[in-house]
Parts: structure tokens; sequence; C-alpha cells
């Protein structure tokens, strides 16, 4: 039997490991802290396949069938809504915006122009005067990802996966083949170490003998009280980086696009909060006076040309899956379902334009 150790038990590493379970493999995953503190348990949860790169959108189509058919596999519902994701854009970055949905579409995306008016009917409150255009994409939505790692973990551990929290390791490696993971004097044997480490992922890759080379980037989102629900779109403003949706209870989940960081941080800044609510109100007027309830920070990393890092390395049995930006949400079930097919089978057709 493959013995498989997997370096973070965020939605990467945790879809991976069901991936390689359900067709045999011995897999143990090893979280530093509990399973929702890196960026799987800190981002908003859309969803969408909006890439202006082909392998990317093959990923995130691919993703989206996945949602439907873990969520029954496992019996656990991750609070889907599929309802459309929306980009809007002012008059610089207009022309942007089409010639993106122009690739998309010949890419087979379900995407096209609207207008503001579009926007509005969907959501009465939104300020069309702040922006010029939007592409929509029907088939997106946006996913609360506590569900979906509770689930995955659920899915993982009736599977047999060994799931270990608070657990930090140090890849082992002799000669130019792993040996396992190391947790404090215990070797965990493995064939194959995956890197899913997220935002720590060049610490655990260094630990190898490999300089990974991801950015790392850190952003801040917060929730209002709730309002009856009537925002069913997720929509980001291409203009400003600003990002809104509303979650099932009722509170407008919001944030910037990140920046890059020298290091990795989850603290939050009221810098962010006053930048986000002069940004937001400009966008929706009616959220000026609403409470916030609380804010937080995530940190995420990204491969150094701008793409997720998977695939095998110089030293056998040491596998990247990483850098996934802040799109982990909606690329890293196929992703993960990829690399289980690349330890089993050796090759798999959907992650290798991602090799390292």
């Amino acid at each position: 039997m493959i013995r498989v150790a997997i370096v973070g038990g965020g939605i990467a590493g945790l879809s991976a490991a069901y991936f390689l379970a359900r067709k045999g493999a011995d897999v143990s995953v090893f979280e530093q802290k509990y399973l929702l503190y890196g960026a799987s348990g800190r981002n908003s949860g859309g969803l969408t396949a909006q890439f202006v790169n082909e392998p990317l959108i093959k990923l995130a189509l691919r993703s989206l069938e996945l949602y439907d058919r873990i969520q029954t596999e496992t019996g656990f519902n991750f609070l889907l809504r599929k309802d459309g994701y929306i980009k809007i854009a002012d008059e610089k970055n207009e022309d942007a915006l089409k010639n993106e949905v122009d690739f998309q579409k010949k890419a087979g995306v379900n995407v096209r122009i609207v207008d503001p008016d579009f926007v509005r009917n969907l959501f009465p409150d939104i300020n069309t005067q702040t922006f010029t255009a939007a592409a929509y994409f029907a088939d997106g939505g946006v996913v609360f990802p506590w569900p979906v790692i509770w689930g995955l973990a659920k899915g993982c551990r009736e599977l047999g996966v060994k799931i270990y929290d608070y657990t930090p390791v140090r890849v082992e490696v002799k000669g130019n083949e792993v040996l396992g993971v190391r947790a404090d004097s215990e070797l965990h044997k493995a064939d194959y170490v995956i890197n899913a480490a997220g935002a720590w992922s060049n610490e655990i890759s260094r630990q190898a003998g490999i300089e990974l080379g991801n950015r790392v980037f850190r952003e801040e989102i917060c929730v209002t009280e709730s309002l009856k629900p009537y925002l069913d779109p997720y929509i980001l403003d291409v203009s400003t980086g600003v990002y809104i949706s509303q979650s099932m209870r009722g509170e407008i989940v919001g944030g910037i696009l990140g920046k890059e960081a020298e290091e990795v941080s989850v603290k939050s800044s009221l810098d962010f909060l006053t930048a986000y609510a002069r940004r937001v109100t400009e966008l929706v007027p009616k959220l000026r006076g609403m409470s916030i309830l609380r804010q937080w920070a995530g940190a995420y990393d990204v491969g150094r040309n701008g793409m997720p890092v998977i695939g095998t390395t110089k030293v056998k049995g040491f596998i990247q899956l990483n850098g996934f930006g802040r799109n982990g949400m909606s690329l890293a079930l196929a992703a993960g379902e990829g690399v289980a097919e690349l330890v089993l089978k050796g090759k798999s057709r959907i992650v290798q334009p991602f090799n390292p």
C-alpha cells in the first residue's frame, strides 16, 4: 500500500487525501495548528472560473463539479450557492474585462458581458454610477469555507485517513528521496510527501532542499451585522479590489484584494477597515452606518509566475500542491484529485501544466 504524508490540512491537502484514500492509499494529514487556521478558514468563499488561463479554467470547472459530488458522497452540506459570480469594472478597466470574457467563452466558460442595469436587477442597492460594465458567470457563486473543510475531514476520516492537528512536522530526506515527516521525535515514514502548506509552503519546501519561491499575500475581510438575505451573487469590483457577498445568516461579507507581504501574518488592521468602509459604501451606499461584527486576516501563497505549483520535484517522492493565491476554494478540489492521480498513476493531465 502506498503511504502518503500530506503537510497542510486546508482544502488542497484534504482534497488530495480524500481522493488518495478512495483509491486505497494509506494517508496521513499533518496540520500545524487547527484545520481552519490557514487560508481555507479565512477567505470569502467566492467560486469562479473567470480566469485568463485555460488550465486554470479547467481546474475551476472541474472543482465546481466536485463540490456537488463530494457533498453527496460525504453527506455534508457545504452551504454552497451557485447564484452567480460578477466582476464589475469602470470605464478604464472595461476593455480588459471584455477581453477576458472573450477568452473565457472560447475556453467553455458560461460567461457574458452585461450592463449595470442587469446587475441592479440582481442587487437593487448597488450604485450603478461606480461601474460601466460587468462580466456575469452564472455557474459561479459562494461556498461557506468552514463546512467544506469539516465535510472533507469527515469524508477523509471515514476512509481511514489519519488527521493530526496541532502537529507541526519536518520533512525528512535521505539522499535524493523522501523518507517521510518527523513530528517531535517520531518519524512517519511515507513514499510520498505532499506540500500543501499554503503560505508556509516555502518553509516546508526548504526542508526538502528545494527553493520554491512562492510569494506570500495578506488579505483582510470583515462581516457586518445581519440584513434580510437579498444579495445572491458574489460581486468583485476589479477597479477597486473590493468584493462583497452575503452569508446565509444575512451578514455582508466583504474585503479588499490582498497585497504581497514580507512575512505570514493574520493580524487585522484599522487601515483596512477604513479603506474598505470608504470603498464599499461608494459601491453600496445603503451600507453606511452598518456595524462591523468582526474582521480577520488571512495569508496565502502565489506561485512565482502567478500560477499554482503542482507536481513532482527533483526530490523523489516530494510533491508540490500550493500557490493557489486567493482562488484556493475555486481550484483546489480538482487539484487535489489531480495530485492523487499523479501519485497513483504517475501522471495527471489536469495538473500537468502547473508542474514546477
